[in-house]
């Protein structure tokens, strides 16, 4: 007798997990499977001993799951592999023992491509009153939860007991095991009942009061995205779903990088929405650029007062580690400051996903007026362009008001007073992104630029393309402000014209961005402090002076119009040649006129 088998081909997990819909308790139970059994064969004995299991453990938490029956294990079995979701095989020997296996089993080791695909398949579930930052909530949890997970089974392995394996995860890690109550508060353990959403917020709550210094603020963001209130059930069924989307990965064994990057590809895609909603988010390849003209080196502290959701601290880290130390850890100390709270804790998030351990992010604080920050080597930033409210009343406070030496700004932008602050704490340079209307304003502005050309504090100035950010469709500008000039560069300042090196954005299609072609070419010609012509030029500060301080890089450079070039022969040649045809027709007709006249008279 032939074997049967119900593997259905080229289908995906997610639309078999529809046929599911008339059984929404079997696609919670679905889950349970694949996070014990993974890509293990097992029976419907197997699954009855983990129903029974789970249940008695809930039982003992003073909870319950009236799901968790044998006569449901069996009834589960049955429906999944109905559905395609499970493959069979019976026994050689004991053709009545039949072995069941997940046909999509969790995932460890996926691709980059493949974890796009998976966040994009989470991220359709955030509309309609849901908050994007939920999405980045439920990645960080995950992660971090099975990243301890991988932590207490080592410590298994070597023989350690269930709990003292906690109680080591606890010291090697995040705090996820409540070791006073005897209550694990991982992913897992948070996602079997149908409020696992509500039971998630609670977790992260305790667990953010367990790892106060680290992640205290954790439960502001738990608060702010609404997990602790009333959630409608349709939206609930939403988080529901990206719940169970992250179910299908093991995040542990996934490097940094790479968990790191699905956290900047979450705030990436919702970039353009809430950039319309007055959230700022730098475009990577700008960071990317920046971080690469300033040629941070190991053993440097970098500072970012406007660090948003840290994407330019990372950068620096990454740069000196894969640049300058080829793979090795630096030893870099990262600090960021940040006005709004959850936004601050965003950027902990990001640095703690990448892996990222020496930094410090001060959030809730306006780096105008209250830094809490002291000098580092470089200073970096993306602030808010044109920000206004920051004239001498604001500024001139005792605690700030030597900060800002070459002046106050006026009360409609405040670009040059966080310039000067930057100025202020750093030791080395300064690399900044701009509007580039601070190049040529009048006013308070010019007065401030003036000082700090005639300081000869500026090095370098590149005007990028147009629509490049998310926020606004006007060229914005990076400066680099170096505070120990060699000899060289001395009362100098190069001008790059970029505003052509750019190529469509392949996602967003209003917008452009830098390639990589682009940005190495920007590099190249900032580090070799070259003129290329109609890209860059080398302009002395009197000159600068002569043109009353205006710093509008096309005044000083322009780029090249490409002119059609003309072949003078081929051109001469065609002419003679219309010019003859033209002859022939003139003949033609003059010689119809006069058969005309002939044949009139």
């Amino acid at each position: 007798m032939a074997r049967r088998s119900n593997t259905i081909n080229n289908a995906d997990e997610w639309t078999l997990l529809e046929k599911l819909d008339e059984h929404p308790w079997a696609r919670r139970k679905y889950f349970l499977l694949k996070e014990h059994f993974k890509d293990k064969e097992f029976t419907r004995e197997d699954v009855e001993e983990l129903f029974i299991n789970l249940r008695k453990k809930l039982l003992e938490e003073g909870r319950d799951d009236p799901e968790l029956t044998t006569k449901n294990a069996g009834e589960l079995l049955s429906i999944l592999v109905k559905a395609g979701l499970v493959t069979t095989r019976r026994d050689v020997v004991d053709y009545r023992r039949v072995y069941y296996k997940l046909r999509f089993p969790t995932e460890t080791k996926i691709s980059r491509d493949r974890l796009v695909s998976l966040l994009k398949a989470a991220a359709d579930h955030i509309r309609g009153g849901i908050d994007y930052k939920s999405l980045l909530l439920f990645l960080f949890y995950k992660a971090v939860s099975d990243r301890w997970m991988k932590k207490v089974r080592e410590l298994e392995s070597k023989g350690l007991t269930e709990k003292d394996a906690y109680i080591g995860a606890n010291k090697g890690y995040f705090k996820l095991y409540d070791e006073k109550g005897e209550k694990l508060y991982v992913w897992h353990e948070v996602v079997k009942t149908r409020e696992s959403v509500k039971e998630m917020a609670n977790a992260l709550r305790k667990i953010s009061e367990m790892n106060k210094d680290e992640i205290g603020d954790l439960s502001k963001l738990v608060e702010t995205v609404g997990l602790l209130g009333f959630i409608k059930e349709d939206n609930l069924h939403k988080l529901e779903e990206i719940v169970r989307i992250f179910n299908r990965v093991d995040f542990s064994e996934f490097e940094s990088d790479l968990l790191g990057d699905a956290y900047e590809w979450i705030l990436s895609y919702f970039a353009p929405q809430k950039a319309k909603e007055g959230e700022v988010y730098t475009p990577r390849e700008v960071v990317k650029l920046l971080v690469r003209l300033l040629d941070i080196e190991d053993g440097a502290d970098i500072l970012d007062p406007a660090c948003g959701s840290g994407g330019m601290l990372i950068e620096a880290y990454r740069y000196v580690r894969d640049e300058k130390l080829k793979g090795d850890l630096p030893s870099v100390m990262l600090y960021g400051q940040e006005l709004n709270e959850v936004t601050a804790t965003l950027a902990k998030m990001n640095l703690i996903l990448h892996g990222i351990q020496d930094y410090e992010i001060y959030g809730g604080y306006d780096s105008l007026v209250n830094p809490q920050f002291d000098e580092a080597d470089y200073v970096i930033a993306n602030p808010p362009w044109n920000q206004d409210g920051y004239d001498e009343h604001r500024l001139s406070d005792k605690r700030v008001k030597h900060i800002y030496k070459y002046g106050f700004t006026n009360k409609q932008s405040a670009d040059w007073a966080w310039v000067q602050l930057m100025l202020h704490y750093a030791k080395k340079k300064v690399g900044i992104v701009l509007d580039s209307g601070a190049l040529f304003r009048s006013g308070a502005e010019k007065n401030i630029r003036k000082s700090i050309v005639d300081d000869d504090l500026i090095e370098a100035i590149v005007l990028l393309p147009e629509k490049l950010f998310y926020n606004s469709g006007a060229p914005g500008i990076i400066m680099i402000l170096n505070k120990n000039k060699p000899d060289e560069r001395r009362g100098k300042i190069l001008f790059i014209n970029a505003s052509n090196e750019y190529e469509k954005h392949p996602e967003v299609r209003r917008l452009n961005r830098l390639g990589e072609v682009h940005i190495k070419k920007i590099v190249e010609v900032y580090r070799e402090f070259k003129e290329v012509e109609g890209f860059s030029r080398i302009v002395s500060i009197e000159e600068v002076k002569e043109k009353d301080y205006n710093l509008n890089v096309s005044l000083y450079v322009y780029p090249e119009v490409e002119g059609e070039k003309i072949d003078l022969a081929k051109e001469f040649e065609e002419f003679k040649e219309i010019e003859e045809k033209e002859r022939a027709v003139l003949g033609e007709a003059l010689g119809y006129v006069a058969e005309i006249l002939k044949v009139s008279g």
